[in-house]
């Protein structure tokens, strides 16, 4: 689909609704309509969610999902989000983000330690993978990186 060059405004309208973080399940559930180039996008989100399963592990899910119209062609995207974080100690901890979009129908995850050491001085070893959900049996690999990165603050 392609979108004519131009100029082009944009005005939205905008409901929401938050959950406090003193609540077991918090978040932000909104509600989006409004123009889209030259047409219109309505879109559902809950985002800045937080599920407390004790106080060393919880879950931040997430939902956007856009319904766009257009002269070209209307068309849905989803975007599916869960982040785990489990907390080792006040200094160390290990998150794990799973995604799927439909736009470019694939499956992302990311796996990530962070250890500080010392007071300002910090470890992550990460893990990042993209599947392609289009082909048969287990996801195509699309990309793949393990990174460790390390920093050291000095005080003069």
């Amino acid at each position: 689909m392609t979108i004519p060059s131009g100029e082009y405004g944009f005005q939205d309208v905008t409901v929401q609704m938050s959950l406090g973080n003193q609540r077991r399940v918090s978040g932000t559930l909104a509600l989006t309509s409004g123009q889209f180039y030259d047409g219109h996008r309505t879109s559902l989100t809950y985002s800045s969610a937080r599920v407390e399963l004790s106080p060393r592990v919880s879950i931040e899910p997430g939902l956007t999902v856009n319904v766009v119209e257009l002269p070209a062609g209307d068309f849905t995207s989803r975007l599916l989000s869960s982040r785990a974080t489990f907390t080792v100690t006040p200094r160390m901890f290990f998150t794990g983000l799973l995604q799927f979009n439909s736009s470019t129908n694939a499956v992302s995850s990311n796996l990530r330690l962070r250890w500080e050491y010392r007071p300002g001085s910090e470890l992550f070893v990460v893990y990042t993978d993209e599947r392609d959900t289009l082909t048969r049996g287990l996801p195509d690999l699309k990309n793949r990186a393990f990174v460790v990165k390390m920093n050291r603050l000095l005080l003069f």
